[in-house]
């Protein structure tokens, strides 16, 4: 594999970074934490951009697929409201434990329920609609995301995907499992006549699809 590639220039990443307010502590803390265990959120940009989303359509319950320690689920719980609810999944048990610390913190422990373990596992004994399914699980498993969002998407609502440009490498001409994965959720994506999809070049990318009636 060649080396990652810029998917924003530095110096347009550096100039979208200074349009951001200024992050409350708990998102800085969780930040932070990222950045000191070179663990992969989906960092401030995506998180607004997900907020955005989420209050577009006016969304009440969201799947994350993939959760860490809960950083994109605070600017989803956000867009929920009181009333919404975010179904985070999530294998490592400490991360699960940091994030409804977190959550419990930042005052949105109640819109938030953390589930340990498998995400594909539990996203099979759910029961729909949502209105958003976040993808953000192992990379070579994306296409099993897509019959998720199949399953439990409601008409109307988002399937979104992170990572789906993945440091450059679906530019490769020999991929490896976790680009393959990518490569074929994107394929099914632009194949469906289910979803009108639209990939974003922003941090790792990041893919907006609408499901139709």
């Amino acid at each position: 594999m060649k080396p990652p590639l810029d998917i924003v220039h530095p110096r347009i990443e550096e100039y979208l970074q200074g349009l951001l307010p200024r992050r409350d502590p708990v998102l800085a803390e969780m930040e932070s934490l990222a950045s000191k265990r070179d663990f992969p959120i989906v960092g401030p940009l995506v998180g607004a951009l997900l907020q955005i989303l989420a209050s577009s359509i006016q969304a009440r319950r969201i799947l994350e697929l993939g959760s860490g320690f809960g950083y994109s689920a605070i600017w989803f719980a956000r867009a929920a409201g009181p009333s919404g609810r975010v179904l985070a999944t999530e294998t490592s048990s400490e991360n699960v434990s940091l994030g409804r610390g977190f959550l419990d913190r930042a005052g949105l422990g109640n819109r938030v329920e953390f589930r340990g373990g498998n995400a594909l596992e539990i996203a099979a004994g759910l029961e729909g609609p949502f209105d958003i399914v976040f993808n953000d699980i192992d990379k070579r498993d994306y296409p099993r995301a897509f019959e998720v969002a199949e399953a439990l998407l409601r008409p109307g609502g988002l399937f979104i995907s992170d990572n789906m440009l993945w440091k450059g490498n679906v530019l490769e001409k020999s991929p490896d499992d976790a680009t393959r994965g990518v490569r074929e959720l994107t394929r099914l994506l632009q194949t469906s006549p289910q979803y009108l999809t639209t990939l974003i070049p922003l941090r790792d990318g990041v893919s907006v699809s609408l499901r139709s009636a």
